[in-house]
């Protein structure tokens, strides 16, 4: 399974698939379409840190507000610098880390993506939350097993978190060179031919297996942005000149 594409208002959006088993849970993948922003961020760009307009930019963060009815409720995006720092999202959260969580209903977490994995995290027990961003950097600096070990701190076990990966690059698209492939292991570098790829679907899978979270829970499938440009924007694939998509979670009431 892949998840599976869903229309909200004018706006086509990912989830991932299972996730409505849990009518309190909200996780949402923004694609490309819905939006105003031109080529070659069209059409629902929401950052501008690539060269897009900020008007078009806060027009389509507002259509994403509107689309997902999150009016009202306090959203926490913080810059992310490939780390691996996991704070929980409130008033007084630091601007700067790679991962959020919350056991707050209401509290919407985001993360900017656009080839880097975003990584969902519930206690399906407990009710907490996490959303992390894990590029190479992030993966192989274990920013996934910071967001499972904040979840396990709050007082969760291993067997009630569910894992899912949301669209991102996959092996097939991923071509590396040795300064990546050495900070990871040989094992998830796979050498059909020149350059190397890797896939970090399996490298956060695994370091998901490795803490206790059963295989059963763990979706690690999304799509890949590279090969489906209809939906997606992809840095590797088009260039630094290309739209940003948000990952979105949150808890209901």
């Amino acid at each position: 399974m892949s998840g599976h594409f869903e229309s909200k208002a004018s706006l086509t959006l990912w989830r991932p698939p299972g996730s409505e088993r849990w009518p309190w849970l909200e996780t949402w993948v923004t694609t490309r379409i819905g939006g105003t922003s031109p080529a070659p961020y069209a059409t629902l760009n929401l950052e501008a840190s690539t060269g897009d307009a900020a008007t078009h930019v806060e027009t389509n963060r507002d259509l994403l507000r509107q689309a997902l009815r999150l009016e009202g409720l306090p959203s926490y995006r913080l810059r992310q610098v490939h780390g691996d720092l996991v704070l929980r999202a409130g008033a007084d959260t630091p601007p700067q880390a790679d991962g959020l969580w919350t056991e707050v209903p209401g509290v919407v977490l985001v993360v900017g993506v656009a080839d880097c994995v975003p990584v969902f995290l519930w206690d399906a027990r407990h009710r907490r939350l996490a959303l992390v961003h894990a590029g190479w950097r992030g993966t192989a600096a274990d920013i996934v097993v910071r967001g499972i070990e904040t979840l396990l701190q709050a007082g969760g076990n291993a067997a009630d978190l569910h894992v899912a990966l949301g669209p991102s690059i996959g092996p097939c698209c991923y071509a590396v060179g040795p300064e990546v492939t050495a900070r990871l292991p040989e094992a998830l570098v796979e050498r059909p031919g020149a350059p190397p790829h890797l896939d970090l679907r399996q490298a956060n899978r695994r370091r998901a297996l490795a803490l206790g979270v059963p295989a059963a829970q763990i979706f690690a499938a999304p799509p890949c942005t590279g090969c489906d440009p209809e939906h997606f924007f992809s840095h590797r694939k088009l260039g630094p000149r290309t739209g940003r998509h948000w990952a979105l979670a949150w808890m209901r009431s």
